[in-house]
């Protein structure tokens, strides 16, 4: 009996032994993967317009509050969750709403619905400079906010907002990749446009507000000139013009155009050939005798990839596009 009770309490020991030596390992288990969460987790610091702000490495809800920063994230094979698009959600070029899915309609670009984005539940918000530089408290209230160059940048301030961005959502080494990819293809998409690049170029919107045109220091003007284009707007010509919303965006009225008389058009409506400003236009004397009309050098495009989405993905799309014009039996015939 004696040895029976000495026999019994060793083996409750040896149970005793193993099974505190099992919960030992199971919390040093549970350390090590918070340690790992923890490491995955780390914060960084993103230096932008508005400052300089605390972001988890890898934020998964992004809102989105202009459109090259969604060209940006569907160039990075991120999903934002919610987007300033107008209401329109054509206005988002074909290639990036097959990348990007679904997602919430966030409002207005000029003015978001701060309700409608704090419902998404963001960790990241990107604004635009310009135009949200005022909502900025409002927005980091809701959720870490970066404001970044847009409406008012040029091409190559767009290439930095991308670096930015491919930073603060933990992609920095895709963006790279991403980037190089970007610069090879414009490089060949350069050498593919044959037309007569030394002949300046007015791009411009044709708007119910009148010709907004395009001048070296926008997207698509600095844009144009990294294809090897020549700009029509030279700066004694643009000194004195009304800018548009405050932004590098040039006002013209018939005597400016007249004055300028382009050898070259890019013209950006929203509804082609038929677009009813672009129609009202054509009936203006001074129009009909400018000398890309006469010689027939006016290509027609879509405002929304040309002049709303400035981003690498919608950059490329106007490089091919131009291409395609070179390609045809008479690339200065016009296009849409």
């Amino acid at each position: 009996m004696k040895h029976s009770f000495k026999f019994m309490s060793v083996l409750i020991l040896a149970l005793t032994v193993v099974l505190l030596t099992a919960c030992g390992s199971g919390n040093d288990k549970d350390t090590g993967e918070s340690k790992r969460d923890n490491a995955n987790k780390v914060d960084v610091m993103i230096k932008h317009d508005g400052g300089t702000t605390k972001l988890d490495k890898n934020p998964e809800r992004v809102v989105a509050l202009e459109f090259s920063y969604v060209d940006a994230l569907a160039a990075l094979d991120i999903k934002p969750v919610g987007i300033a698009d107008d209401g329109k959600k054509d206005r988002i070029l074909k290639p990036i709403r097959e990348k990007i899915g679904d997602y919430k309609s966030v409002g207005l670009r000029k003015q978001p619905n701060l309700e409608e984005i704090s419902n998404q539940k963001p960790d990241l918000i990107i604004a635009d400079t310009n135009r949200h530089k005022g909502i900025q408290k409002d927005l980091e209230k809701i959720a870490p906010t970066i404001l970044l160059p847009s409406f008012d940048s040029d091409y190559k301030d767009n290439l930095d907002a991308f670096k930015t961005i491919a930073k603060a959502v933990g992609e920095e080494d895709k963006g790279k990749e991403r980037l190089k990819e970007h610069q090879d293809l414009m490089s060949e998409y350069s050498k593919e446009i044959t037309m007569d690049k030394s002949e300046p170029v007015l791009a411009t919107v044709i708007a119910k507000s009148g010709l907004l045109s395009h001048p070296e220091n926008t997207y698509v003007g600095e844009l144009l000139k990294e294809l090897g284009f020549k700009n029509a707007l030279n700066k004694t010509e643009t000194d004195n013009l009304a800018k548009y919303l405050k932004g590098p965006y040039l006002q013209l009225n018939s005597e400016v155009l007249s004055d300028i008389n382009p050898g070259r058009m890019f013209i950006m409506v929203d509804e082609g050939k038929e677009d009813p400003n672009l129609k009202k236009q054509e009936q203006d004397p001074v129009w009909k005798n400018l000398d890309a009309v006469k010689n027939n050098k006016v290509s027609i495009f879509d405002r929304n990839t040309w002049a709303r989405a400035r981003g690498i993905i919608s950059s490329e799309e106007i490089a091919k596009q131009l291409v395609e014009v070179s390609k045809t039996k008479n690339n200065d015939k016009q296009q849409q």
